[in-house]
């Protein structure tokens, strides 16, 4: 059975026009309607050949193929003025289980349109939703939904695709959500054309739909297959259609045309204080002019795992178009995953691309995608580059990098509905290339793209009485051309530009005029959504602004999200003004609410001052033990699970008596950073502090990292992890076939983390790095920003030593995690891998002076331990690194023989660290110090981690390390939880070693204590 979302996507609509205005004044001759039949029945056909959009994906529990919910009641609400629609849909999802679900709805929108509106029932009402900052309604909602009740949330995730989460879906039960949004209609052929895909997979209990044009002189006209069913009826300036139906199933779209307006520019204005809104659209007549393309030509071909959602055959029509016209060439080929691999030269002569076109079709895709691994040198060719713009692995704008390929086109060609339309129109802007997006062209218009110029819109001449106007960069024009702004006066004409090569070569006067333009309510929305699709084009330059225009004018952005709470009391206590309905309740209790009682945020420093104190108490204090004057009767501590022998304890004692005192500096270790590229954020931070303003660290390093090479190491053996899952037993042992079996059996597992990461292990077992790696980053192209995947990601990346790769996977995650310490500190410790030590310690400090809401605070507790650990660690192993910003309380040398610190990527997970000595005695949450000094942090029973062990002198013996997953209150089933452990011996001291383990939780792999064995060494 299809699911829910089958039904939905196939609601979900792609507007597909073109744009014309010229005059209708006077009645027809029969000549004249016959020929507009014939051309009303080319344009059907045409909108007919258009793809629907591509289907989104309903996740319950976290399974894409659920059928546990599914589409009950479905009602559409059409309203069209002018060239704007505004379309929403009210869907009513039942539950068929006797279980309280969560669902989560991904659905991609075209080019430039955006969402505005989402509504959810609360107590059997539909509550509007608020617009609120994204990072900050994730919080919320998570914060609410572990109370088991009512949030609602959508958010924009990369690319044009949006995602809402509804909890509960109650068991047997319904719940309502409605999503809305504008957009323009432009033209085909004299006509405005509206197009709602219908094409249902199985019967929807309760169907209704009502279109209503306002304001029209001329009946909308329905395409022939759906006339008979859906009949626009005259009322008044207005034509409304009704329609309701029973188990309604179809396989038509609903397709209606409404004359253009006459050969004036059409202008559309909304009041808005002493100014005015408008979008003026016009149709700019175009020349045939011939594209000459060169000898050579470049194809930049994303063989990323996301490549298999992009519409292959229709980007081969592209060459196909491009070849037949030029015949003969040469041709470049380059495969870009999380590397960029020149396939080959292929020459063409007399149209037949043949070998082209078998590579392109055998290509195999695997991998993220990595667009800062585009680096071309001696390159001639203009290029076709070939993706969903959705960069994984590293930022999307590679230009800069790249000085010699930008005096060379890249035309971007984007074929998959989950895309990042801005990056790659971003692109196409910077090489003076072609952006073209073939959800939205049909293929008369496409090859018309293809093979000749484009006229672009250049600018306005200078008005003062208009600001704001967009687009305001270099615009290709496709027929339709339309601008919005803002008018601080009634009346004032306005110049448009356009032409071709940069070169202004015609121009078109538009009559702004107050009294004269016909009236809309939405044109506010219009001339946001423009600035913003333009603003999202540097999107990192731009956040602040895009997050301001979220918020005020109520659309979903990269920064925006739309949130729904169910009472007054939670509106209150995260400081989020309510819908209207709600407001007068919100704003008296809060005028009543003592201060005290809101939620406030504080930071970890008082707390990280006293556990510094603590540790360094810990540090001093001597745990050499004593020989009792007394027998000591056996089995005294319950915690003892072998007998101690006095032997031992006479030998650890030895130990310690013949152990020196912490080493004044003698000789200290200078580390050279690795050589890397760096991103923005870190490049040249470790010159940023002259010599005078380098702090004294004498005191600090005389107790700090220094050489000891008369110190053995133990030798830290992995314990080996139990794999009963099904596809490792199908695998030989010999790299290429099981690549080949990896392949073979990805399709059934295609969305599972856990097999690639199986899979990454397996091949770098076999010493096969470049498949691992490959294998590996796939996790990223799996979901949309998801923090949970990203984690995992960064853990293997770090045991793998992939260090410049997990600083940017790192950075991503505060990119969407920006509310929780674990993400600065897991970015801190990558910038500390990676080299950039002075920016290490910025940020590790940073993670105990932000400032977290007082429910993050509490699920972090006994992180500020880790933290200072690690800040004084990252000191001692560099000398000369500044502390002026830093509270010297915290500052202190702790070698320790042994450290162990753990960190899983799931929230609101309780995994907890077990640490056994030579003495039988184990280190854990209720039994945190151990006779011969051994301490455990703060059980973290919510969060994410971290948990550390230290023991600052060890005895001789074996030490085993286990982990214990005790249990989880997730709402929704993410898969196990993934946990990284890194194990140090002489932390902080002469000759330290670091091994680093990343292992899965699952109850097949544990032991029946619940413990699973990560590693053993020996002192």
């Amino acid at each position: 059975m299809k699911t829910a979302l089958t039904l939905i996507g196939s609601l979900i609509f792609t507007v597909v026009f073109a744009v014309a205005l010229l005059a209708i004044n006077s009645p027809e001759s029969k000549t004249n309607q016959m020929e507009n039949q014939e051309v009303n029945q080319k344009v059907t056909e045409t909108l007919l050949q258009l793809p629907d959009a591509k289907l989104p994906v309903l996740k319950i529990g976290g399974k894409a193929d659920s059928a546990e919910v599914y589409l009950q009641s479905l009602d559409i609400q059409v309203e069209v003025t002018g060239n704007i629609a505004s379309t929403k849909y009210v869907m009513v999802f039942k539950n068929r289980t006797g279980k309280i679900l969560e669902g989560e709805l991904l659905f991609p929108l075209p080019d430039g349109v955006t969402v505005s509106h989402y509504a959810l029932d609360i107590n059997g009402k539909m509550r509007e939703a608020v617009p609120v900052e994204k990072a900050k309604a994730t919080q919320v909602f998570e914060e609410i939904e572990q109370r088991r009740v009512d949030p609602g949330l959508l958010e924009r995730v990369e690319g044009n695709n949006f995602r809402t989460r509804i909890y509960p879906i109650p068991s047997n039960g319904t719940r309502t959500i409605s999503i809305g949004y504008e957009e323009e209609l432009p033209v085909i052929n004299r006509s405005f054309y509206y197009r709602l895909p219908m094409s249902y997979q199985e019967a929807i209990e309760n169907f209704s739909l009502k279109a209503s044009v306002w304001k029209s002189k001329v009946k909308p006209r329905i395409e022939e297959k759906l006339s008979e069913e859906i009949i626009f009826d005259a009322q008044g300036e207005n034509f409304v259609a009704n329609f309701t139906r029973k188990n309604y199933q179809t396989d038509r779209a609903l397709v209606f045309s409404l004359p253009a307006p006459t050969e004036i520019p059409q202008v559309l204005m909304q009041s808005a204080s002493e100014s005015y809104y408008f979008v003026a659209s016009c149709m700019p007549k175009t020349e045939t002019r011939k594209k000459q393309w060169g000898e050579s030509l470049g194809i930049i071909w994303d063989a990323s795992l996301s490549g298999l959602q992009r519409d292959i055959n229709k980007e081969l029509e592209v060459l196909d178009v491009i070849i037949k016209e030029k015949k003969d060439l040469s041709v470049s080929l380059y495969l870009l995953n999380n590397r960029l691999t020149k396939n080959g030269v292929y020459k063409i002569q007399n149209g037949d691309w043949s070998n082209l076109r078998k590579a392109l079709e055998s290509v195999t895709y695997d991998g993220g995608t990595n667009f800062s691994a585009i680096q071309l040198k001696n390159i001639s060719s203009e290029f076709l580059f070939f993706s969903d713009g959705l960069s994984t692995l590293s930022d999307a704008d590679f230009i800069a990098l790249n000085t010699e390929i930008k005096n060379h086109p890249i035309h971007c060609i984007v074929s998959s509905a989950k895309a990042d339309y801005s990056s790659m129109k971003w692109i196409a802007a910077q090489t003076n290339g072609k952006f073209i997006n073939l959800n939205a062209l049909a293929p008369a218009t496409l090859k018309n793209e293809l093979l000749y110029e484009t006229l672009h819109f250049l600018g306005i001449e200078a008005n003062n009485d208009v600001k704001e106007v967009y687009p305001s960069v270099s615009t290709p024009v496709h027929g339709h051309f339309s601008i919005a702004g803002i008018l601080d006066t009634h009346n004032t004409n306005l110049t448009l530009r356009f032409g071709y090569n940069n070169q202004v070569e015609k121009r078109i006067t538009v009559k702004l005029n107050s009294k004269e333009a016909a009236q809309q309510g939405n044109v506010h929305r219009i001339w946001a959504q423009k600035k913003i699709n333009e603003l999202d084009m540097r999107y990192e330059q731009n956040k602040e602004e895009l997050t301001e225009l979220g918020q005020q004018f109520g659309i979903v952005t990269r920064n925006t999200s739309l949130i729904v709470l169910e009472t007054v009391q939670d509106y209150i206590t995260y400081n989020i003004v309510p819908p209207a309905e709600l407001q007068a309740e919100y704003f008296r209790w809060k005028k009543e609410q003592d201060e005290e009682t809101l939620r406030q945020h504080q930071d970890f420093l008082n707390a990280a001052l006293a556990t510094a104190k603590n540790l360094q108490e810990w540090w001093n204090t001597d745990f050499t033990p004593k020989k009792p004057k007394y027998p000591q009767p056996d089995n005294q501590n319950v915690h003892y699970e072998e007998r101690v022998d006095i032997a031992d304890i006479q030998e650890y004692r030895v130990i310690v008596e013949e152990a020196p005192d912490p080493p004044h500096l003698m000789e200290t270790v200078q580390f050279t950073p690795p050589v890397i590229v760096a991103d923005e954020d870190v490049s040249d931070a470790e010159m940023m502090y002259s010599q005078a303003e380098l702090v004294d660290n004498k005191e600090f390093i005389s107790t700090g990292f220094a050489k000891d090479k008369s110190i053995s190491q133990p030798v830290i053996k992995l314990a080996p992890i139990k794999q009963d899952n099904e596809y490792s037993k199908k695998l030989t042992g010999k790299a290429d076939v099981d690549y080949e079996i990896y392949l073979k059996l990805r399709p059934d597992y295609i969305n599972t983390p856990t097999f690639y990461f199986d899979m990454a292990d397996w091949f770098f077992k076999l010493n096969d790095r470049e498949k691992s790696i490959r294998i590996l980053t796939s996790i990223a192209d799996i979901d949309l920003e998801n923090a949970s995947l990203y984690r995992l990601l960064g853990y293997r990346l770090k045991e793998y030593k992939e260090y410049a790769l997990e600083t940017y996977i790192c950075k991503k995650v505060i990119q969407w995690r920006p509310m929780e310490p674990q993400s600065y500190r897991d970015y801190a410790l990558a910038l500390a891998d990676n080299g950039h030590n002075q920016t290490a310690l910025d940020s590790l400090y940073s993670v105990l002076t932000q400032s977290y809401a007082q429910s993050i605070n509490a699920r972090s507790c006994g992180i500020e331990e880790v933290v200072v650990t690690e800040l004084n660690h990252l000191i001692a192993k560099n000398s000369k690194l500044n502390t002026a910003a830093m509270d010297k309380k915290l500052l202190k040398a702790m070698p320790v023989d042994i450290r162990v610190v753990i960190n899983w990527n799931m929230n609101n997970t309780d995994i907890d660290l077990h640490v056994k000595d030579p003495r039988g005695e184990t280190c854990f949450y209720s039994h945190r110090e151990t006779a011969m000094g051994g301490r455990i942090s703060q059980d973290i029973t919510q969060g994410y981690g971290p948990e550390q062990f230290m023991l600052k002198k060890a005895i001789k013996g074996k030490y085993e390390v286990f982990v214990n997953y005790y249990g989880d209150s997730q709402v929704k089933a993410e898969g196990p939880s993934t946990i990284m452990a890194e194990i140090y011996s002489k932390y902080a001291d002469g000759g330290e070693q670091r091994q680093v383990v990343c292992l899965q939780m699952s109850k097949e792999n544990t032991e029946r204590d619940g413990l699973l064995k990560v590693a053993e060494f020996e002192f």
